[in-house]
């Protein structure tokens, strides 16, 4: 780590080699007395002259050997200098205690601006003393350790010690990498997998993961609460086990569009463990990982609460029709109440078949209104069957032809003679027609007409029902429809959004366009093949 001049290089040689040829000559000159001495004389004799040279010949060779191992070793350490010097990862030295050597990346690291700096400092004000008496005892041992730099700021390192003489005495080399920034990345992402972990254990919503047949293999709390079901009780069991058998196909389906790498929803109904229906709003998402589907993630949303506000608000809605057309039911059957009358008067005396007639046919008028009454009040079973809208759009006409008539509204049909029949719930279509025509004619307090038309295509049913009322203001326009908004003294706004819901489950649309002063035109589109019950 230290450079050494390479005239001392070059003197160390010659020294090695003058003392060789001293030593040398010395023995050989010295020989034959100590030959002498020892009476060897007469065996042994060393010609003096040829063993001076011999010591010459190989003190120059010496010399020269001598001079290019040392140059090797000059350039072996000359290497390694500049390897410590310019490593990107930090390298120190310390001895009896104090840093001896530190390259530039480890000056940087600990916070230095050159080595120096650091230089004859205590290595324990750096590194832990924990770690220095571990590191002594387990040597070569690459662990992580929190370091100081000189600013008293803590780092990250991962350290190995490995021990070294340095000066001709025992030191510690340490060689070290900054993970700072590696540890702080993977505190992140510990946080952000709590975090996530956070969201699906407190979402109330359930969130399970399934795999590619549809195994359940693990879900959150909401999922035990939902379903009522232990994780224990139904892991790596099909999902579609709580699925009550209608739903379980349409389930399937978005399952496997899930694997196809899509994202769908769709309304189930499920079997809680007591035995008791759930309806949840079922999303299943696909897992990928490295661009590969490897499972799905469901998150089912509990919404019988809400279906069942929804059905509330629709009966309340139901209700309110009721009322506001009480007023013509009843004027409706008083007409034929006084024909009765006076028809039964004149039976007493005398019996005529073509007033029985007549009595019958009044008897069948009242039937029919009631009917018509009792449709909207009493709650119906949901069944979609063909049916043929011209006679469902007479029906309601005849039943609002009087509060229309008592309102100096007149209604003129121009329905299509050509028809088709639509799949369809009658009772649903048949409530969404009178709350339009209602909301018509008490548009036009004034009195006024009401154009219904109504034709098709091969696609599908177009119903317009124009009026010649007040109008909407174009402002007012984007809220119709919206839970509580109306526009009228004794209205409940719900009307219109349960019409806008009754459309939606036959996979239709509501529109409405309208000028103040001019009037209103509602625009029910139809289509002839939907599969909302399917």
């Amino acid at each position: 780590m230290h450079n050494r001049p390479k005239r001392h290089q070059s003197n160390t040689a010659l020294s090695i080699a003058l003392s060789y040829v001293i030593i040398g000559c010395i023995w050989i000159l010295l020989s034959d007395q100590i030959m002498e001495l020892l009476h060897l004389a007469g065996v042994i004799r060393i010609h003096s002259t040829k063993g001076i040279f011999y010591v010459l010949i190989t003190a120059f060779i010496l010399y020269f050997w001598v001079k290019r191992a040392k140059k090797d070793l000059t350039e072996s350490e000359e290497r390694y200098r500049i390897l410590v010097e310019h490593s990107p990862e930090p390298i120190a030295v310390y001895c009896e205690g104090d840093i001896v050597f530190i390259n530039p990346a480890g000056a940087r690291v600990f916070g230095a601006t050159e080595p120096q700096q650091l230089i004859g400092r205590a290595i324990d004000r750096l590194v832990s003393s924990d770690y220095l008496l571990a590191s002594a005892s387990q040597p070569g041992i690459p662990t992580e350790q929190i370091f100081h730099r000189i600013d008293g700021q803590a780092i990250d390192v991962e350290v190995t010690s490995v021990p070294i003489m340095y000066m001709d005495k025992p030191a510690m080399q340490l060689l070290c990498r900054d993970i700072t920034e590696r540890k702080r990345n993977e505190r992140k992402l510990a946080e952000n997998e709590q975090a996530v972990k956070s969201l699906v254990n407190h979402n109330p919503d359930a969130i399970f993961s399934l795999d590619l047949h549809a195994h359940l293999l693990n879900a959150n709390p909401a999922f035990v609460r939902i379903t009522g079901y232990q994780l224990s009780e139904i892991q790596q069991q099909s999902f579609c086990k709580i699925i009550i058998e209608p739903d379980k196909s349409p389930a399937k389906v978005i399952f496997e569009q899930s694997l196809q790498g899509e994202s769908n929803s769709i309304e189930i109904t499920i079997l809680h463990k007591d035995g008791t229906y759930i309806d949840v709003n079922l999303k299943m998402v696909p897992i990928i990982i490295d661009g590969k589907v490897v499972g799905v993630y469901g998150i089912a949303k509990d919404i019988t609460e809400l279906n069942r506000t929804a059905e509330l608000l629709l009966k309340s809605e139901k209700l309110s029709v009721v009322g506001q057309l009480a007023a013509g039911v009843a004027h409706e059957i008083r007409n034929p109440l006084t024909s009765l009358r006076g028809f039964v008067q004149l039976y007493r005396t005398k019996i005529d078949q073509a007033y029985y007639q007549i009595m019958l046919s009044e008897l069948d008028r009242i039937n029919d209104i009631v009917s018509e009454f009792l449709v909207i009040a009493k709650p119906q079973a949901v069944v979609f069957e063909m049916n043929d809208i011209r006679k469902m759009m007479d029906d309601v006409i005849s039943l609002l032809e009087t509060e229309a008539a008592l309102r100096d509204v007149q209604i003129h049909a121009e329905l299509a003679p050509d028809m088709p029949l639509l799949y369809c719930q009658q009772n649903q279509l048949k409530q969404v027609f009178i709350n339009v025509l209602k909301n018509a004619i008490e548009a036009m307090a004034d009195g006024g007409e009401i154009v219904i038309q109504m034709e098709a295509s091969e696609q599908r049913v177009v119903i317009r029902i124009k009026d010649n009322g007040c109008g909407i203001a174009e402002d007012r326009l984007p809220t119709v429809g919206e839970p509580f908004y109306t526009t009228k003294e004794k209205g409940t706004g719900l009307g219109l959004m349960i019409c806008n819901q009754i459309m939606d489950a036959h996979e239709g649309s509501l529109r409405i366009e309208s000028r103040v002063g001019i009037g209103t035109t509602v625009e029910l589109i139809l289509p002839l093949h939907n599969h909302a019950a399917a």
